[in-house]
């Protein structure tokens, strides 16, 4: 009798997985719809993973219009994807200012006379201890990775309430989710930005607006160059870099891509892109409290404060001799095809490359 008992409990706990996957794939081909002809906008569209996903979405006849704080940046990364073939247009605009932002999608509209798609992907990242942070580090991570989503998010929704229809992808990170050590600034801006996008997602459903949160895992998009670091900052460069090239780490951009733009033509809510065996994805998916433990070991073989203490440099400035080298071949490629290589000014404008330099 007690075997019947369970044979018949795990029968019907088979029958209702079977029925929630079978729901689950349902609702996903309700929602799914094909790329061409589909306007986006794509935020940190010139380079590193807003170039990639842009260069995605022209491939699949989707027209884009990118923005970035660079002209040079826009104008180049503009011109390669119309080379592919793209309906591209693309301006400066830094998403802390809602005034520039509401231009980029009068311009979109304008353009196309539509708007489907939003891809928040303009963020910046700040690498080094606690004590190399400062106040205005944290303001400068929340006004761009998060207050950014949200001014974009607020200005394309009267025009896709208006259609009943639109997408929304919040690119957000594995450090939204579990906390990074030396990265804290960051870490809590992402945390932000998958709270908002969250709260997003249960309120526009009801207009057509389908809300999706992306976080992925360490990408080979070559953005450690432009990522500044403080404290030991070749130091903190080295294994920062390191992580980003590693391929059993770190998932190839290309591939990130794909999976941002099936999850977003699916509907998803919230998903994880990464290799499907990588660690950082399943150490916080799968045991959260023991991932941040592991985590405050980690922190101790981090390097300690010192070196420019609270100053910043670029990655670019940030080079030993183990990055670049073999062990970052992976994500120096990438960052020659992503237009991440040109040294920048403090304010990010991309400087002539200083002699002895290559592309």
């Amino acid at each position: 009798m007690r075997d019947t008992r369970r044979s018949h409990w795990l029968l019907g706990l088979a029958a209702t997985y079977l029925a929630y996957r079978l729901g689950q794939a349902a609702v996903r081909r309700a929602r799914w719809f094909e790329w061409r002809h589909r306007v986006a906008i794509v935020t940190g569209g010139s380079r590193g993973l807003g170039l990639v996903l842009s260069r995605h979405l022209v491939e699949a006849g989707c027209r884009v219009f990118i923005c970035a704080r660079t002209a040079d940046d826009v104008s180049a990364a503009v011109a390669e994807l119309r080379s592919l073939g793209g309906d591209v247009d693309g301006v400066t605009c830094d998403v802390r200012n809602p005034a520039e932002v509401r231009q980029v999608v009068e311009l979109a509209v304008t353009r196309w006379g539509r708007l489907d798609v939003l891809f928040n992907v303009a963020g910046i990242m700040q690498v080094g201890p606690l004590d190399a942070m400062t106040l205005d580090d944290f303001h400068e991570a929340m006004d761009i990775n998060c207050w950014g989503a949200l001014h974009t998010t607020l200005a394309v929704l009267p025009t896709m309430r208006q259609q009943r229809w639109g997408r929304i992808v919040n690119v957000g990170s594995i450090g939204g989710k579990r906390a990074v050590p030396h990265m804290i600034p960051y870490d809590t801006s992402k945390f932000a930005l998958v709270g908002l996008s969250a709260g997003l997602r249960t309120e526009l459903a009801q207009d057509g607006i389908l809300v999706t949160t992306v976080n992925p895992s360490l990408m080979r998009t070559g953005s450690p160059r432009n990522a500044t670091f403080k404290g030991q900052h070749r130091q903190e460069y080295t294994w920062f870099s390191l992580g980003g090239s590693l391929p059993l780490l770190s998932i190839c951009a290309d591939r990130a891509a794909r999976q941002i733009m099936v999850a977003c033509q699916q509907g998803e809510s919230e998903v994880y892109i990464g290799n499907w065996l990588s660690p950082p994805v399943w150490a916080a998916r799968l045991a959260p409290r023991l991932t941040t433990e592991v985590l405050s070991l980690v922190n101790r073989w981090l390097p300690a404060m010192g070196g420019i203490g609270q100053q910043a440099a670029y990655g670019y400035e940030s080079e030993s001799h183990l990055a670049p080298s073999w062990l970052t071949a992976l994500g120096d490629a990438a960052a020659r095809r992503n237009n991440e290589l040109r040294p920048r000014d403090s304010l990010g404008n991309p400087l002539s490359e200083p002699e002895g330099s290559t592309s």
